[in-house]
């Protein structure tokens, strides 16, 4: 979550540059607030990107903004589709934004995601490893974080990734809470964390973390590409 007024400062250093303010929203539209981070924050930027989620994950995407920009859609700017044509993710939109507002969503997702943000970080502290895992974010959308005095964390995440989906959760260190979680399924999601923090936590204090791991741990998913493009530098035979 942004801190000291981040995103206000934000806004007023791109006024005051003639810079444009674009939001992108595919995670936090219809999840923060129906009408996103700019709701929820009271900024509205220049621009605002949405994705298939505004239509329950019929393929469409949306751009949205100021009236003055979006003209420049109209003949300065180049785009093409091809599902342009395509009316039924259309009908898609309404009947989702619809559902949305009458169900209040955001609301819902919100409660369901404090039980699991604050259920998780109960479970580390009463296990004493709550200074090395915690669950943080907005509880709409919160994300568990390992910290590397425990180990490697990325190893961390691995093991308490293949516990969980032994105990058929699908799990990549986010809670992507939807309408159709129910408090059965967060109520079995804190238990299997019971479960699987107590693996975590005895791995760590043997300090044998990647023995505990069946496979390959998981990568960096932003790995560095620099001069990705260049040739491969030749090998020079001795004496040559």
């Amino acid at each position: 979550m942004p801190q000291n007024a981040f995103l206000q400062k934000l806004h007023e250093a791109c006024q005051q540059n003639g810079t444009l303010l674009i939001f992108d929203e595919m995670w936090t539209g219809f999840r923060l607030a129906v009408g996103g981070a700019q709701e929820y924050f009271g900024i509205v930027p220049d621009l605002a990107c949405y994705s298939k989620a505004i239509a329950n994950g019929m393929p469409i995407s949306v751009l949205t903004g100021r009236q003055d920009v979006m003209r420049l859609l109209d003949d300065q700017v180049f785009f093409f589709s091809t599902f342009g044509g395509e009316a039924l993710s259309l009908a898609a939109v309404l009947a989702t934004v619809n559902e949305i507002c009458e169900q209040d969503v955001p609301e819902y997702l919100a409660v369901q995601g404090k039980k699991l943000k604050e259920g998780y970080n109960q479970i580390a502290r009463k296990l004493g490893i709550e200074g090395y895992t915690q669950c943080k974010g907005h509880p709409c959308r919160t994300i568990v974080t390992f910290d590397a005095s425990a180990g490697e964390p990325l190893h961390l995440k691995s093991l308490v990734q293949q516990e969980m989906i032994k105990r058929g959760i699908l799990w990549s260190g986010f809670h992507n809470i939807c309408f159709s979680h129910t408090d059965v399924d967060v109520d079995y999601t804190l238990s299997v964390y019971c479960e699987v923090l107590q693996i975590l936590k005895k791995a760590v204090e043997e300090s044998a973390v990647a023995q505990y791991l069946k496979g390959e741990p998981v990568q960096p998913v932003f790995r560095k590409t620099g001069n990705f493009n260049t040739k491969p530098k030749q090998k020079v035979n001795a004496g040559d």
